[in-house]
């Protein structure tokens, strides 16, 4: 609620210089302020308030658990609306056993990089999308991950934040109200 942004660092590494948001269809300038290179984590600072943001649980992921990842596919080249998919929790482990991660079965796609996945009852996040599995065999479909929100409340606290863990009813508006669009210029 103090215009603090989590990303993933390789969405604003190499434009950190001019980094913007889109809040309420109004263009704000934002300041990288940390950075984990390893966890592909970045926070941002905007000089905004928000009146929604995504709360955290206090309960771990579970395989099979529903999930709604929320971003901007293809950098707005489809639509500027927000686009949320839906699907579960398929792996507790990203690849090569990295257990910072989790593995998905929603879409994620360029331009989901950074966005919230949230627990599709509770809203509370689950972890961030950073990327999916692409091959030269056609077969593979779906293979996408997360890092965990254990990763970002520890990357988070490590930076002087204080994590709001909180149960409440979750609207689809509030995903909606605390996604914004990052984009360099």
């Amino acid at each position: 609620d103090k215009g603090h942004i989590i990303t993933n660092y390789h969405v604003v590494k190499n434009n950190s210089d001019k980094i913007m948001i889109l809040y309420d269809h109004e263009e704000i300038e934002t300041k990288l302020i940390a950075f984990d290179d390893v966890l592909d984590l970045a926070l941002l600072k905007a000089k905004t308030n928000a009146k929604h943001y995504i709360k955290f649980s206090n309960k771990s992921p579970q395989k099979a658990q529903s999930i709604l990842v929320a971003g901007f596919p293809h950098a707005k080249a489809v639509s500027d609306d927000l686009v949320i998919t839906g699907g579960i929790i398929n792996s507790l482990k990203g690849a090569g056993n990295n257990t910072s991660m989790l593995q998905i079965d929603a879409n994620i796609n360029r331009g989901n990089s950074g966005g919230p996945i949230v627990d599709k009852n509770s809203g509370n996040l689950v972890a961030v999308a950073t990327m999916k599995l692409i091959g030269k065999d056609a077969s593979i479909d779906n293979i996408n991950f997360g890092i965990k929100s254990s990763q970002v409340r520890d990357f988070l606290e490590a930076n002087n934040l204080k994590v709001t863990i909180k149960n409440n009813k979750f609207n689809i508006s509030d995903l909606e109200s605390s996604t914004v669009f990052i984009y360099c210029k």
